[in-house]
């Protein structure tokens, strides 16, 4: 199982799991159980936000902490900073906002500090002093034990670190942004906040091994939609559907899962963890069965021949080797 490290000490095990919608009623037992499930498997490391469920996933979160009494043997990621879904063009990264958000969702989930948290946007036009300096005074107040980010660019993310080196202060250990098989932008996810991963960042991101974690492993649905000769939903076709590629890679992948014996949503959740990235998966479930689909993919390790596959169709690099 793999294993990585963000920012001094914080270990992720495997994947991260999303506390968003989780259960198919929305109700804390159906929560419960897939949280109980995800830590009995192995998996440690939550991702919450004031966004996620209408506001309602640091509370579910944290009534699932007081009742297991796990709260020393898991990882909470929260985020905040999230600009309102009508005005997606005007950034919430004031001081007030970002410890503003901070403590609410601390309050909701009745903790006193979390493990990591993370600003889901990011405004270039703003200088990163003020975002570093107020997410130090959180880190100082024992708040946060480790800062990051979601959807910036590798270079507001390199900007940002050079400003906390320089002034002594703690710097961001990691980054969420959509790391999945399939290929998007922002132009076609009509979001001029989403930062997907792509060639620029993904040299950056190979090369320093800077800490990731990636959401969209499975394609909001596309890739099994696809595999299953089901109608897309909107949002799948408007952020997938327009790339034939991607039709590709999911034929592809479909076609690994059988080959390894293992779902396809398993084949998905590996290429993130093996594509060559300091990756860990973050993933979303409203089931047990989707949960231990996923989780398969802790059964399997992509070659980089396969992975080389997946992304081009390209044969084996060595011959006879199975793709």
């Amino acid at each position: 199982m793999k294993t990585i490290i963000i920012g001094k000490d914080t270990r992720v095990n495997a994947l991260a799991l999303g506390a968003g919608k989780m259960g198919e009623d929305g109700t804390d037992a159906a929560r419960f159980r897939i949280m109980d499930k995800f830590v009995e498997l192995g998996g440690n490391c939550f991702d919450t936000a004031r966004l996620y469920a209408g506001g309602k996933s640091d509370g579910a979160l944290g009534r699932w902490l007081k009742a297991s009494g796990l709260r020393d043997k898991v990882v909470i990621c929260a985020k905040g900073s999230h600009p309102s879904r009508s005005a997606m063009h005007i950034s919430r990264l004031s001081e007030e906002e970002i410890l503003g958000d901070l403590d609410t969702s601390l309050s909701e989930m009745g903790q006193e500090w979390v493990d990591m948290y993370l600003l889901h946007r990011d405004d270039p036009r703003l200088p990163v002093a003020g975002i570093v300096d107020a997410l130090n005074k959180a880190v100082r107040a024992g708040k946060v034990k480790t800062i990051g980010v979601s959807n910036w660019t590798v270079g507001r993310i390199a900007e940002a670190n050079e400003y906390a080196r320089a002034n002594g202060l703690a710097e961001l250990s990691v980054c969420q942004l959509h790391t999945s098989l399939a290929m998007t932008s922002a132009a076609q996810t009509q979001d001029v906040t989403h930062v997907p991963m792509n060639p620029y960042e993904e040299a950056w991101y190979k090369e320093t091994q800077f800490p990731i974690m990636g959401f969209g492993t499975q394609g909001r649905g596309f890739f099994a939609s696809h595999a299953n000769g089901l109608e897309q939903k909107p949002g799948s076709i408007q952020s997938y559907g327009y790339y034939p590629e991607n039709f590709r890679r999911a034929d592809r992948a479909a076609a690994l899962a059988k080959e390894l014996g293992v779902g396809l949503g398993a084949v998905l959740t590996a290429y993130v963890r093996d594509c060559g990235l300091n990756a860990v998966p973050l993933v979303s479930v409203s089931s047990i069965d989707q949960l231990l689909e996923v989780w398969r993919a802790n059964d399997i390790a992509l070659t980089e021949s396969q992975v080389r596959w997946l992304e081009t169709g390209a044969a084996p690099l060595c011959s006879g080797e199975p793709v």
